[in-house]
């Protein structure tokens, strides 16, 4: 088994414990299609990255078994890192259900979306801000703008975690060089080792991740994994 497998199978024992301890029920039914939604977009946008020659990755340092040059390992964490996230936005909701900063989510996104747009202005020959802040900018603007359900303090509260849990994965393998870049396609900034713009594809998979997630269980009325006519039936009892 690699490092990274080892270390994604880690994070997803860890993500099971906390969708335990946070749901019941049929949230299940919501949390799948996130995490295939999610997965399927995080997996294309990692193959594509590989074809257009933004990522690399040195596959002695994987399992060995790879799609185009992307190890499978990643393939899979493409699935797994959505579901973490997932894991860790339902349980600081369930733990923490008030959200006192809600009213300022808006403005927040308002100005990552300015980011993006000046990103993307700057840095319009190089493929790797290009892809990722357009992906963003749209994601946000569809998010803020055209969803009535609202998230977005939820959803930042546990990005911020979420981040700590990618790092945990990905960092050595930056760190030693086996995921590398084409240092021409970024703006040539990293923070911990990691390209500027991968924590911003992140936040995107994730956002998209979460709003499927919210649909979903809008669609099929459940409420904290618990569906509402079970807990309208169980108040009524009491």
């Amino acid at each position: 088994m690699s490092t990274y497998l080892l270390l994604l199978a880690v994070l997803l024992v860890i993500s099971l414990f906390l969708y335990f301890q946070s749901s019941s029920g049929q949230i299940w039914k919501a949390l799948l299609p996130a995490v295939f939604g999610g997965g399927v977009i995080y997996m294309i946008a990692t193959l594509t990255l590989k074809r257009i020659r933004v990522l690399s990755y040195d596959l002695a340092h994987f399992a060995g078994a790879d799609n185009s040059g992307v190890p499978y390992e990643v393939i899979l964490s493409a699935f797994i890192l959505p579901f973490a996230g997932l894991a860790i936005y339902n349980f600081l909701n369930s733990r923490f259900p008030a959200q006192p900063f809600e009213k300022y989510s808006l403005a927040l996104s308002n100005i990552l979306m300015g980011l993006c747009i000046a990103m993307i202005f700057f840095a319009y020959t190089k493929w790797y801000p290009v892809f990722t802040f357009s992906l963003m900018i749209i994601t946000l603007f569809l998010v803020e703008y055209k969803n009535k359900i609202r998230f977005m303090y939820r959803f930042y509260r546990a990005y911020l975690i979420f981040v700590l849990a990618y790092l945990a994965v990905v960092l050595p393998f930056h760190y030693a060089g086996y995921i590398g870049f084409n240092e021409a396609q970024t703006i040539k900034f990293r923070l911990a080792y990691v390209p500027f713009e991968s924590f911003f594809l992140l936040f995107s998979i994730m956002l998209i991740s979460i709003w499927l997630f919210e649909v979903f269980k809008k669609r099929f009325k459940l409420v904290s994994g618990r569906s509402i006519n079970a807990s309208s039936s169980s108040e009524s009892a009491n």
